[in-house]
């Protein structure tokens, strides 16, 4: 049964993909669906990028759901604040697409884990 964990889940492999419109389509389903996203439950992933943009992911869906015009109230689970970085730099972004944003600033919290998004990423719902 699909629920917001498995479909982080979902996410995090079209990310690692770059398939970047079963991503969005991803996210929209997360709106819809009007899980709270404090009910995300503690990965047990060991690889250490998937953990990252899993927490990553769960921190800018809280920003932008949070902000105008939706201002929900969502709360970042507690166990993405002890997430540390990816060893290995990554970028939500396909190689062949990097050159058009390689002069963009990045998302804090994407940059504090190592990974590569643009500050607006995600800021389409």
């Amino acid at each position: 049964m699909e629920n917001l964990d498995t479909t982080l889940d979902r996410m995090v492999d079209a990310l690692v993909a770059h398939e970047e419109i079963q991503f969005l389509d991803l996210v929209q389903y997360v709106w819809r669906r009007g899980w709270p996203l404090s009910s995300a439950k503690k990965p047990n992933d060991n690889d250490a990028l998937r953990l990252a943009l899993k927490a990553c992911l769960i921190e800018r869906m809280v920003e932008i759901w949070n902000a105008p015009p939706k201002n929900s109230n969502e709360q970042v689970p507690d166990w993405c604040e002890k997430v540390p970085s990816s060893p290995a730099h990554f970028s939500v972004i396909s190689p062949e697409s990097r050159v058009f944003w390689e002069n963009e600033d990045g998302s804090p919290i994407f940059q504090r884990r190592n990974i590569f998004a643009p500050r607006d990423f995600m800021f389409f719902l």
